[in-house]
């Protein structure tokens, strides 16, 4: 008896063969991370500029706007009523007075301090007191005041009155004046003033022979339908 032929084919199996692709140089990723390092860096420092330029534009813009500068003459009432004219420059911060003949202040808001320099005077001087700036008028209400026509036709009331004299303390250093502050007084000392005591006057100083003098300075408060209210600041100066 013949065996049965079996008819079964083998099994072939698939072979998958998989091509590995041949590495990279380690060259070759080096140089890729160091561009891709270059684009990063290039793209940080690019956000930076631009941030940096847009704030600086906001600021200079902000701070021209801050610093809007106005000019006008208003008239002046001095203690004795006798009139005079005075050109004043307000910006943000600052106020400033000058009176040909007479002298000029200065009012620094940021920092409460009245910078005063005489004209007439044997040898330049400056003249800086700590003052109470809020009792005046702020710099936005100076420049409304300085479009109102009537307050040249009303006579003058001083409401306040101080006085101050030397405290033969010279400012070392005038770096910490504000911008007119310091242009007003950058060719001469600047002498620290304190308030006078009543017991000093002129005629306790002559008794030490010393030869006193007064300058004084009437800031504009407020008008009303008579009247132009002033506060006087006076410096009593010895040599």
């Amino acid at each position: 008896m013949k065996p049965m032929a079996n008819d079964t084919k083998p099994d072939i199996s698939t072979v998958v063969v998989q091509t590995a692709s041949e590495p990279k140089r380690p060259e070759e990723a080096k140089e890729k991370r160091k561009r891709l390092k270059i684009i990063v860096i290039s793209v940080v420092v690019l956000v930076v500029v631009v941030t940096a330029a847009i704030i600086s534009v906001v600021y200079i813009v902000g701070k021209q706007a801050e610093d809007t500068i106005k000019t006008a003459w208003l008239p002046y009432k001095d203690e004795s009523g006798q009139s005079n004219s005075q050109k004043v420059t307000v910006t943000s911060r600052e106020e400033k007075f000058e009176i040909a003949g007479t002298g000029t202040a200065v009012f620094d808001f940021e920092k409460s301090l009245l910078a005063y320099k005489p004209d007439k005077m044997s040898k330049p001087t400056c003249f800086l007191t700590a003052v109470n700036t809020s009792t005046l008028l702020s710099p936005e209400k100076l420049k409304s005041l300085l479009g109102d026509k009537t307050v040249s036709n009303l006579p003058s009331n001083t409401s306040h009155h101080a006085e101050y004299m030397s405290s033969d303390v010279v400012v070392p250093n005038k770096d910490f004046l504000s911008p007119m502050s310091k242009e007003l007084c950058k060719d001469t000392e600047v002498v620290w003033m304190v308030p006078k005591p009543d017991c000093v006057d002129e005629k306790s100083m002559a008794r030490k022979k010393r030869a006193c003098y007064y300058y004084y300075y009437c800031y504009i408060l407020y008008c009303d339908a008579f009247y132009c209210y002033y506060e006087c600041y006076w410096w009593l100066v010895c040599y």
